[in-house]
C-alpha cells in the first residue's frame, strides 16, 4: 500500500514536471512567434512576404526554363549564376535582366554564350536608350532571323550602327558577327554599359539590385521552399 502511494506521488510529480515543460515550451514558442510577427510588421509584413514569394516564383520558373533550354541542370544553374554576376556589374535591374534572359537563352549555345549575349544586349540598350527587356527581344529576333526581323532596331538606327545598308539582305550569321564586332567586348560600343553605370540612373539600378539579391538569398535560405511546402500541406 505504501509502495503504491509512493508510486502515485512520483507519477504526479513526473506529470507536473512534464506539463511544466510543455507550458514553458509553449510560452517560448508564443514569444518567438510574437517576435517574428513584430519583425515582419516592422519591415512591411504582407508586402514583404508577397515580394519574396513573387521573386521566388520567378526565379524558380527561370531556373527550370534554363535547365530545359540548356539540356541539363548543371548548365542551367551555371547560366543562372552567370546572370546574377552580370547583373551585379551593370546599370539594369536584376529583375529586368532575369525576365529578359529567357529570350536570349533561346539563341545561346551554352551558359558562357548567354553571358556574351547579355553583355552585347546591355551595350545595345545603353546606346539606344531601350529598356533591357525590349532590347533582348530584338536581339533574339536579330540572332534568329537577321537584322531585318528586328523592327525596333531599324527605327533606332541600330542597323546603320552595324554598318548595314538599307535594303540589303543580311543573314543571321552576318548579323551576329556585326553585333559582336560593334557591341561586343572589343567593339566600338563595348564599354557603353560601364559608362551608363556611372550615371544617377545606373546608381539607382544598383540599389534596386541589392534588394532583389536580398530577396533571392532569403529564398535560397529556405523561405520559398517552406512557403511552397506549407501550401502543399494545406
Amino acid at each position: 500500500m505504501a509502495q503504491n502511494l509512493v508510486l502515485n506521488i512520483l507519477a504526479k510529480d513526473k506529470t507536473k514536471q512534464a506539463l511544466g515543460t510543455v507550458q514553458r515550451g509553449l510560452a517560448n514558442l508564443r514569444s518567438a512567434l510574437f517576435s517574428v510577427q513584430s519583425a515582419i510588421i516592422g519591415i512591411g509584413g504582407g508586402v514583404t512576404i508577397r515580394a519574396l514569394v513573387r521573386t521566388g516564383s520567378e526565379v524558380e520558373n527561370l531556373g527550370l526554363r534554363f535547365n530545359f533550354l540548356f539540356g541539363n541542370v548543371k548548365e542551367g544553374t551555371k547560366a543562372f549564376d552567370n546572370l546574377i554576376g552580370f547583373a551585379a556589374r551593370v546599370p539594369f535591374s536584376l529583375e529586368e535582366i532575369s525576365s529578359a534572359s529567357g529570350n536570349l537563352a533561346v539563341v545561346a549555345k551554352d551558359a558562357d554564350d548567354l553571358t556574351r549575349i547579355l553583355k552585347i544586349t546591355g551595350n545595345v540598350a545603353a546606346v539606344t536608350g531601350l529598356d533591357f527587356r525590349q532590347t533582348a527581344e530584338q536581339i533574339q529576333r536579330s540572332f534568329a532571323g537577321g537584322i531585318a526581323a528586328a523592327d525596333v532596331f531599324r527605327e533606332r538606327g541600330v542597323r546603320a550602327l552595324l554598318g548595314f545598308k538599307a535594303g540589303a539582305t543580311i543573314t543571321a550569321e552576318a548579323t551576329i558577327k556585326a553585333f559582336e564586332d560593334t557591341f561586343g567586348e572589343n567593339g566600338r560600343f563595348g564599354k557603353a554599359t560601364e559608362v551608363l553605370a556611372t550615371t544617377f540612373t545606373g546608381t539607382l539600378s544598383m540599389l534596386s539590385d541589392k534588394l532583389f539579391k536580398f530577396q533571392l538569398d532569403t529564398n535560397r535560405a529556405g523561405f520559398f521552399d517552406f512557403f511552397k511546402n506549407a501550401l502543399v500541406v494545406i
